[in-house]
């Protein structure tokens, strides 16, 4: 993690640290303009938003990185599927080669890897048997490419609570209940993209991570999320359904990484909910090698990391499933590897969930 992005993360402002942000403070004031003026021109119709042929689904969040978007769109997908929809999920693809509008998976075959799919894509497409699975900067393209193309009657629009230009029938806003803010500033100066005021445009807030959020932090999260939506949050917790070999293959069992020294090494949007985890799972760590999220590790990058745990007496490798989709086969199928899967866990809120899926296909049917 750079050390602005860490600076951005929290959530009290030393003053050094807001004497440090302080020149962004007219480029966030720029971002914030340019923010309100968009969303303007699509709530008063001179921006149309395209329509679907299938109902739309959206999972967005406010921050950028690890709100646990992820693992909400995923869990959305699986339950469009056990209602016997054929789900496609439309992702924007962040950290692939490629930009241009390309199919990933088509409900049968996964087709790229994650150099042109991105990692994200790439994980939900594995993830979840029968998924079809589209990328690029377009999503109302995709959605016809999906619909037309690959038979999809039900589409998950990943990250998409600010891509306006594709219509949808509920919008789902997804926070990090332990950290859901960061130091509250808009981009560059801080982590989100708009301001909590937005949350009134969605239908319904998932807190994520409620089982590392203060209780009175927790309480005013879900006031606000009340208050935002008129409905009870979904809350969930990052569950570890298991603890897998680099090559995604074998599981190892989720006790594997209890009592082993371990270096940590991810790129991924907020690397202290993945320090928790392992630390959770009885992980001592020893030492950690975080980089930006969604980035391509080099040989050298890799070659130096496992040199330093051995040199450091660790026991392991630890990192996510969404880095590993990322290592080539060569890393993957180092011994030391070991890969913690995620899941969202709903611990409150299912019901109001299934409720909002349910109303958002009727929405659709009916209109």
């Amino acid at each position: 993690m750079s050390g602005l992005a860490a600076m951005w993360w929290r959530q009290e402002e030393p003053p050094l640290q807001r004497l440090l942000l302080a020149p962004l403070a007219l480029p966030e004031a720029l971002f914030r303009a340019g923010v309100a003026l968009r969303n303007a021109l699509y709530d008063r119709g001179l921006r149309a938003a395209a329509r679907a042929g299938a109902p739309v689904l959206s999972v967005g969040n406010l921050a950028v990185g690890g709100s646990g978007k992820t693992p909400a769109a995923l869990e959305v997908a699986r339950r469009l599927a056990a209602r016997g929809r054929q789900v496609a999920l439309l992702s924007r693809g962040y950290g692939a080669s490629r930009s241009d509008a390309r199919v990933v998976a088509d409900g049968s075959r996964v087709l790229l890897g994650a150099e042109e799919a991105g990692d994200e894509p790439l994980l939900l497409a594995r993830r979840l048997p029968g998924l079809r699975v589209l990328c690029g900067p377009r999503r109302a393209e995709l959605a016809t490419l999906a619909v037309e193309r690959l038979a999809a009657d039900a589409l998950v629009l990943d990250d998409g609570f600010q891509h306006r230009a594709l219509a949808r029938d509920l919008d789902l806003v997804v926070f990090d209940g332990a950290n859901p803010w960061g130091n509250g500033r808009l981009l560059p100066r801080g982590p989100n993209r708009e301001g909590r005021g937005a949350l009134r445009r969605g239908q319904l807030c998932w807190i994520s991570r409620v089982d590392q959020a203060a209780a009175p932090a927790l309480e005013r999260l879900r006031a606000l999320a009340r208050e935002a939506t008129g409905r009870p949050p979904v809350e969930s917790r990052h569950a570890v359904a298991d603890v897998l070999d680099g090559a995604l293959s074998r599981s190892v069992g989720k006790g594997a990484l209890a009592g082993q020294r371990l270096l940590l090494l991810s790129g991924i949007g907020r690397p202290e909910g993945f320090r928790r985890t392992v630390e959770v799972l009885g992980g001592t760590v020893a030492a950690e090698r975080a980089f930006a999220d969604h980035h391509r590790f080099a040989d050298a990058e890799l070659s130096e990391a496992f040199a330093a745990a051995r040199a450091a007496g660790c026991d392991g490798v630890a990192t996510t499933e969404k880095d590993a989709v990322r290592l080539s086969t060569r890393w993957a199928a180092e011994a030391m590897l070991k890969v913690v899967r995620i899941e969202a866990e709903v611990v409150s809120g299912g019901e109001e969930l299934d409720r909002a899926i349910d109303g958002a296909l009727a929405r659709w049917k009916a209109g």
